[in-house]
Parts: structure tokens; sequence; C-alpha cells
């Protein structure tokens, strides 16, 4: 009786203090293939090297679209990040980025810190301009992905998105951190860009950090297997006590 007590108690414990991250890594997971399977996402600048990147210019033409940006001097420096000092380079412009569409301003313009890095873009972890196919209907629009928020806690960044339609209509919206759960593919995007300066998760970040050993191989996929096997042991030895 104390066995089988023991076994039952066990598999209860184990799957009880399983199945919520069980609940929260599978349902990132299902967002995130649901989303691959949808939709078709690259970066709109090509480098001179002919690879997609971050956009690293001031003027891009996407099929018959043109996008211009122009950086409004404020007389700001932005503090120094731990990249500028890892390349020991001076403080980038604090700038205003007015963002054009065949020459008429689209969005209200926005500080964002210019990078003096040698590697990467001018405009990187602040500005970039996505290109996006829905694979279901065809649609194609180009999105630019820009972040609002300096680099505060994660709790309290935003950015904007612009939508541009390949009738040159526009839409403009915001995403909170706090409250991203409600667009899970602007998530996508602001990822994709790299203007999130961390991976963040749909609804939970359990998933963003880098596997290992004890999460989440040992928990909570051992932990619910070994509590699984213990409850399928306790079910069996009830049985045969029965009988």
């Amino acid at each position: 009786m104390i066995k089988k007590t023991l076994i039952w108690g066990t598999a209860i414990f184990l799957i009880a203090i399983s199945v919520y991250p069980l609940f929260l890594i599978l349902r990132e997971f299902m967002i995130d293939t649901k989303l691959s399977m949808q939709y078709d996402i690259h970066h709109a600048y090509i480098d001179e090297f002919g690879f997609e990147d971050v956009i690293n210019t001031k003027k891009l033409t996407i099929g018959d679209q043109t996008i211009k940006i122009v950086e409004e001097k404020t007389g700001l420096k932005a503090p120094l990040t731990p990249w500028d000092r890892d390349e020991n380079v001076p403080p980038g412009d604090i700038v205003k980025i007015h963002i054009f569409l065949h020459n008429e301003e689209i969005t209200t313009p926005e500080e964002i810190w210019l990078s003096n890095r040698d590697r990467g873009s001018r405009y990187f972890s602040w500005l970039d301009i996505l290109s996006i196919q829905d694979k279901l209907t065809g649609e194609k629009q180009l999105k630019i992905i820009q972040r609002l928020t300096n680099d505060d806690q994660m709790d309290d960044r935003k950015w904007k998105i612009i939508t541009v339609h390949s009738d040159n209509t526009v839409e403009e919206e915001q995403l909170n951190y706090e409250q991203r759960n409600r667009s899970p593919l602007d998530v996508r995007l602001v990822n994709f860009s790299g203007t999130s300066l961390m991976a963040m998760g749909y609804y939970s970040d359990i998933s963003t950090g880098i596997p290992n050993l004890l999460f989440p191989i040992l928990y909570p996929f051992v932990t619910s297997l070994t509590g699984v096997i213990f409850l399928l042991i306790g079910t069996r030895l009830s049985f045969k006590a029965k009988s």
C-alpha cells in the first residue's frame, strides 16, 4: 500500500510541476510553426555582396515602391553601448527619422540612436524594412519596423510597425512588450528585424533562452515523461490489486 501511494504521489507531483511549462513551450512552438508555414519574411535591403541584411541605406527601392529615410539632427549624442566600447568608437548621434514613400512622409518622426560601429547597420537594432508575403493569399507587403524606446528594460519596450501595401496604402500600429500576445506576427517581425535587442516569445519568453541539460531536457520533458511512467505503473498496480 505504501509503495503504491508513493508511486502515485511521485507521478502526480512530477506531472503537476511539468504541465504548465510544457504548455507554454508547446504553445510557442505551435504559433511559430503556423507563422513559418503562412508567411515568407525577408530583409528588403540587399548588401553589396548580394545578401539580405538590416537596412543600411537612406533610400531603398523594392519593386515599384521607393522608401526614403531622412535624418533630422537633434544635436544630442547617444550613450555608449557595450558594442561601442568593444570597438572603441565614439557615441552615435541621436536623430529623428522621417520616413517617406514616394516623397510623401508617412509617419510621425521618432528618435533613434545611430551607430558608428564598423560592423552592422547604421540603423541596427532601431530600424529595418522587411518584405513579407502571405503564402495562403499571395499578398505582398512591406513592413517598416522601428523601435521607439531606448536600451531600457524589456518590459517597457515599444515598436512602431508600418505596413505598406502593394497599392501604396499605409497602415501604422504599435506593439508593446507586455501586450505582444495580441499580434504574434508583429512579434515575429520585430524578432526578425533585430529591433527587439533580445529575442521575445509570443506569449512567454520560456523558449527564447539557450537550451541546456537542465532546461528544458530534464525539466520539464524528462520530469513529465517520468511522471507519466510512474502513473502507468501505479495504474497497473491498482488493477493487479483489484484482481
